[in-house]
């Protein structure tokens, strides 16, 4: 999984209207972020804004925020749906003054997930805050729609997708769009009701059998399909925190770690620190690990800070040429057993 892609795009040119693109998950670590839209924004001086949206979802406090800078700018904010805007991003387009949807595009709401660690107690905690959470975003639809919250989140329940004319009956938009080639596809598998076929670019069939078949002996040989590890979030995070590093968890989680590799990524950790205690470095453990170095990076960085302040033996010079201390002249024995007889 890349993060150097581009996800996030703002346009600002003279004489012409602001145009922010949310062309990815809402994310503060590898998508778009809140503090990335604010940035942007924090100080424009323009009537207009116009927001192009083609996004999956994401974090849910991340969308939130987005959602409260576009709302309480002075601009007039027009939010156009290109593709899809689903989850929290169906929240962030509740923040136009004005919102359109591409007659090819879609939107899907539903309620939070969410997942959790440790005793009963500690589920139950879990549950009341996505309760919460679920009315919160619930009450950012019912601001445009004017539907009830307990219309609204019987939708949510059920993970309703909208179509652009459902998406226009309901409320949700203020007007249908020409259609738009989206810029970018998602996997929507992670959702339970996604449209089967919904959200493939024209790159990316469902079907990608070849209109005119080739003959067998034409045919090249399939390359294999690198099948996914099955994540489990609960196994994960208990593995995490019974090693003592729970703040790996969500890193884990994003990476599609299997619990094998993730046991694998954990006992490296262990091997780091071994090393950095071997090497007298133990506070160099801590700053390996955050920056997800290799062993064999580890031992050359260790073996670096440790040969850094060694000096160059030369062999074609006396001890005294090359600055070492001048050895101890050697006993004599003789002279000692000879006084030891005497005596």
């Amino acid at each position: 999984m890349s993060h150097n892609r581009q996800w996030f795009s703002f346009k600002n040119e003279a004489g012409q209207t602001p145009e922010l693109f949310i062309y990815d998950d809402i994310d503060d670590w590898w998508g778009v972020s809140a503090q990335s839209v604010v940035d942007q924004i924090r100080d424009m001086d323009a009537a207009e804004i116009n927001v192009r949206i083609n996004c999956r979802g994401g974090m849910v406090f991340e969308g939130i925020a987005i959602y409260n800078a576009l709302r309480l700018h002075k601009a007039n904010v027009h939010i156009s749906i290109e593709g899809l805007a689903a989850s929290i991003a169906s929240v962030i387009a509740m923040a136009g003054d004005t919102v359109t949807i591409a007659e090819n595009a879609m939107m899907m709401i539903h309620n939070p997930y969410g997942w959790a660690t440790g005793d009963a107690e500690a589920m139950r905690k879990t549950a009341d805050v996505m309760d919460k959470i679920a009315d919160s975003i619930a009450v950012s639809y019912t601001a445009r729609t004017g539907k009830s919250i307990e219309e609204l989140k019987a939708l949510m329940e059920a993970e309703t997708w909208f179509t652009a004319q459902e998406a226009l009956d309901m409320g949700l938009v203020d007007q249908i769009d020409e259609p738009v080639k989206a810029a970018a596809c998602f996997d929507l598998s992670r959702f339970t009701n996604a449209p089967a076929g919904f959200g493939r670019s024209e790159e990316q069939p469902e079907n990608k059998q070849q209109e005119t078949e080739k003959p067998d002996s034409e045919k090249e040989p399939e390359a294999s399909t690198k099948e996914k590890p099955d994540v489990d979030a609960v196994a994960i995070a208990a593995l995490c925190n019974q090693a003592g590093y729970p703040e790996k968890t969500e890193a884990f989680l994003k990476e599609e770690l299997s619990e094998t590799m993730a046991k694998d990524r954990l006992n490296a950790f262990d091997e780091i620190k071994n090393l950095c205690k071997a090497a007298s470095q133990e506070s160099k453990a801590a700053e390996f690990i955050v920056a997800n170095k290799s062993l064999d990076d580890v031992r050359s960085e260790l073996f670096d800070l440790l040969t850094k302040d060694d000096q160059p033996i030369h062999n074609t010079l006396t001890p005294q040429q090359q600055g070492l201390p001048k050895p101890s002249e050697a006993l004599d024995t003789q002279a000692i057993y000879s006084r030891r007889n005497r005596a």
